[in-house]
């Protein structure tokens, strides 16, 4: 009988030995033991970078995907980041969908501080915006006239972009090549942004001041709607007077560029062709303003152009306004710079509410970029009361800074 329980005992001993060896050399064992290991990512993320002369339309091409798809897709696109701030190097990534066939996600990585997020749905985007923390710096810079003021400020830092808007302040308040003289001061009262010890592209200015024996003593300051990207922020003089009058007028009361003029894909043929205007984005029934003095030409429904305007100008150009909703003047009417002609639509063939506004010489459509366009010449009453207390907190800030930061001079 023990010989028995012994044997019996023996026996389970050795199959439970068994079905442990077995459980370790398994497929299934196998494959359950890595049950916590990541599989690799079958799905990369594509990373592109935005070449020089290139657009969202030409990276989005490159994936072979369809273009209608990359034409919807890079217009909803432009409703959440203005395409004209758009600069090569900016790194667009992008996740295709399993089949490789179409777009699932969309990264934009715009300076290093701001990377927009889209999820595809449908012919439109989801999207979150994730701004990294920056510091912001306030300083004055100041120099003396030794040549011209564009070498000083190039040289003292500021941007091309940055002089010109300080050149387009001065240029109704001093004749600089009558008056200017090599001496002359000048002040300008700057805030940047700081990411990771580096000061990011582009600077607000607040205030300028120039003085000379033959101009006088100028200021400017800047002027700060509630919204944005309102076209009447920017530099005015003491009275509210905004010293670039020589362009026209905006065509909206804020501007945010969708589309830009050239060559794009057609949203509704998809295919590439030339885009003879620019897009803003706008909602429906938001006024739409006429660029400059002229005469109607043209006020009606126009096949894919929908609800159109054009309005000659005494230079020879046209101005078209397209897609709008409802037309407030008539053929034949003479129009002031700044009056209300109609309002924002997605009649014709659109995509959406937006503007389409389109420059018009003897030879056919030109970029309306070519057109030096400027807010208001003069703030209201009601601007002023704001601007005036802008303008003290501005002194006082001013008052509160070091000794100025910058003294440069450049020679001829």
């Amino acid at each position: 009988m023990n010989w028995g329980k012994q044997i019996l005992f023996s026996l389970i001993i050795i199959l439970l030995a068994w079905f442990s060896l077995y459980s370790l050399l398994s497929p299934t064992g196998h494959t359950k033991s890595d049950s916590n290991i990541p599989p690799a990512d079958i799905n990369p993320w594509i990373i592109e970078t935005i070449p020089s002369g290139g657009s969202i339309f030409s990276v989005l091409e490159k994936q072979g995907l369809p273009l209608k798809e990359i034409a919807l897709l890079s217009f909803s696109f432009g409703d959440y980041i203005d395409v004209t701030t758009i600069q090569p190097g900016d790194t667009l990534k992008i996740l295709l969908t399993e089949d490789k066939q179409h777009i699932d996600k969309l990264m934009f990585v715009q300076e290093p501080t701001l990377r927009h997020h889209f999820s595809v749905m449908g012919d439109s985007l989801a999207y979150t915006l994730e701004a990294l923390p920056v510091t912001k710096q306030q300083r004055i810079i100041e120099g003396a006239l030794q040549g011209t003021l564009d070498a000083t400020l190039l040289t003292m830092g500021l941007s091309p972009r940055d002089k010109q808007n300080i050149n387009n302040g001065l240029e109704g308040e001093i004749n600089f090549q009558r008056d200017a003289r090599n001496g002359d001061r000048f002040r300008v009262f700057v805030e940047e942004r700081i990411f990771e010890g580096k000061t990011l592209p582009g600077k607000t200015i607040y205030y300028v001041e120039y003085s000379g024996e033959r101009t006088g003593k100028h200021e400017l300051f800047r002027y700060e709607d509630k919204e944005e990207n309102s076209v009447l922020n920017g530099l005015y003089n003491l009275e509210g007077k905004s010293n670039s009058t020589s362009g026209v007028g905006y065509p909206l009361s804020t501007i945010h560029v969708v589309s830009k003029f050239g060559k794009r894909i057609d949203p509704f043929y998809g295919r590439w062709a030339n885009h003879q205007g620019i897009d803003y984005r706008a909602r429906g029934g938001t006024p739409v303003y006429a660029v400059a003095n002229g005469s109607v030409t043209a006020a009606a429904y126009c096949g894919g152009w929908g609800n159109e305007i054009r309005i000659k100008h005494p230079s020879g150009l046209s101005s078209q306004y397209a897609h709008l909703s409802s037309i407030s003047v008539h053929r034949g009417q003479t129009v002031k710079k700044g009056q209300i002609i109609g309002r924002v639509g997605s009649t014709g063939r659109s995509t959406g509410a937006h503007l389409h506004f389109g420059l018009i010489s003897a030879k056919g459509f030109i970029n309306p970029t070519n057109l030096k366009m400027v807010g208001a010449e003069k703030l209201s009453d009601a601007q002023m009361a704001v601007f005036k207390l802008q303008q003290s907190s501005i002194r006082s800030r001013m008052l509160n800074l070091n000794k100025p930061s910058q003294v440069a001079s450049v020679k001829r």
